[in-house]
């Protein structure tokens, strides 16, 4: 019986490969699967918000209907980041079934190709993330380009004996060099210090070329990368600045750095990705406008500019806001808390549903978005007190209290310090210390932390029940 299933299941897949109609075909064997798409042709903003998106339920089979170019897409599901190649006329097909992927059409040698081609992109970003990676202990510059030439060749070999096309091969043997040379100035920035980082891997750093003239490169999601970490390793390494001197400017400094780097349509991407990018992760940098103002001085027909404008507006009037609401309260206390409990200990009596938050965390900022809409649902709130706990540092003391009047944060707000923060990783954090944010806790009218995972604002019936339970 096992044995039938496993044919029929292998049947099902390749009968829907080879015998779909024209276009993209997209099936997930898991659902409701969300997917979004865009051409990644070095013109499109990454993860922009307004990508077509489809859903597929289980089983079910759709067909996106992509641009008639030779062109890259990426696709985004929850599970996956893929990317498609695409060409004028041609059937492809894509299955996804538990974590493997299934290719058929016209394309399908260049989407096998692509999906090795992630191997070894993954290969280069997990320097960054693993310990283990082959090359973390490897500090010699002779050792390092013996190794990534192995690989390098690996991955030229593999594309060459694939039945694709010239102009792909180019492409794609672009892309792997800018992969490599973006691993490069990884190797370098962790030397940063180390008297590994010899007069060698400077001389290496000053003869490379990173490819910043070609059009082609931005179609790379290592261009991007590649030039902030270019900017880093030229200003820190090479020419020796203080990384302090940044400050909370970190974009005014890349954009400054791209200006010098870069000239025509890269400059124009690369600048718009960099305030898109502030956008899209809800830093609010208070240099943004200024910048965007910069931007469409030197480009003041930039296609980005629609996108990027109401952004930018938003960001200016959080900056320029003359709060004048007398239900925010910022805490001050009279004597440093020494415990949790002596930090809510102006509230006894009272039950507290407490947000753990920060202006670094995106999906706090989302949450705090909807905040106040939230609790005017909530039909107990008038019962409870709503303390904000910021674990943010002295340095975003603006941006904190400007995020808060913006967002009509109405309750009780407190910016820990050194010593509560502490008390706070303390309490909240798991065996290592190591706290996730967003993070909601109620505490009861004992002072006792009842709910120390307490539903989010968002989801109104859940804190109703939550907070009732504790009103009686």
């Amino acid at each position: 019986m096992k044995k039938y299933l496993t044919f029929s299941l292998f049947l099902s897949i390749t009968t829907l490969i080879y015998s779909q109609p024209q276009k993209l075909i997209v099936k997930a064997d898991n659902g409701p699967t969300e997917f979004r798409y865009w051409a990644s042709d070095g013109k499109q903003l990454p993860f922009y918000d307004l990508s077509p998106t489809i859903t597929l339920n289980q089983g079910e089979v759709k067909t996106i209907h992509l641009s008639s170019d030779a062109i890259l897409y990426k696709i985004v599901s929850e599970r996956k980041v893929l990317t498609i190649y695409a060409t004028a006329n041609c059937t492809d097909t894509v299955y996804l079934h538990r974590d493997s992927l299934f290719f058929g059409g016209d394309n399908k040698p260049y989407n096998l190709y692509l999906t090795e081609a992630e191997k070894a992109d993954k290969y280069c970003r997990d320097y960054s993330r693993s310990r283990n990676h082959p090359l973390s202990k490897v500090n010699s510059l002779a050792e390092f380009k013996a190794m990534v030439s192995s690989r390098k060749a690996e991955d030229y070999n593999l594309l060459k004996n694939k039945a694709v096309a010239t102009g792909f091969i180019q492409q794609q043997s672009l892309f792997a060099d800018l992969r490599y040379k973006a691993l490069f100035l990884k190797k370098m920035i962790s030397l940063y210090k180390s008297p590994d980082l010899t007069q060698e891997w400077i001389e290496e750093f000053k003869n490379t070329d990173f490819h910043f003239a070609d059009e082609t490169s931005r179609q790379s999601e290592w261009f991007r990368e590649i030039l902030e970490d270019y900017a880093c390793t030229k200003s820190f390494i090479i020419e020796k600045r203080n990384p302090t001197e940044v400050g909370d400017t970190i974009n005014t400094f890349l954009f400054n750095n791209y200006c010098n780097i870069l000239s025509g349509n890269n400059l124009e991407y690369a600048t718009a990705c960099l305030l898109y990018n502030d956008i899209f992760q809800k830093e609010y940098s208070k240099d943004t406008p200024a910048l965007y103002s910069r931007f469409i001085t030197l480009f003041p027909n930039s296609p980005y500019s629609e996108i990027l404008a109401p952004e930018i507006e938003k960001i200016a009037a959080l900056y320029n806001q003359n709060p004048e609401n007398n239900k925010i309260h910022i805490i001050n206390y009279d004597t440093e808390p020494e415990s949790f409990a002596d930090m809510i200990t102006p509230f006894a009596g009272k039950v507290i549903y407490i947000d753990i938050w920060a202006t670094t965390c995106a999906p706090c900022l989302q949450a705090l978005a909807e905040a106040d809409k939230a609790k005017q649902k909530i039909s107990c709130s008038d019962d409870v007190i709503f303390l904000y706990l910021s674990v943010d540092r002295d340095r975003a003391h603006e941006k904190w209290e400007k995020i808060i009047n913006h967002y009509n944060l109405e309750g009780y707000h407190y910016r820990v310090n050194e010593h509560t923060a502490q008390i706070i990783y303390t309490t909240f954090g798991d065996s290592r210390g190591v706290l996730s944010i967003p993070r909601y806790v109620i505490v009861d009218k004992n002072g006792k932390i009842a709910f120390t995972n307490a539903a989010p604002l968002a989801d109104t019936p859940k804190v109703t029940e939550q907070l009732k339970t504790l009103l009686k």
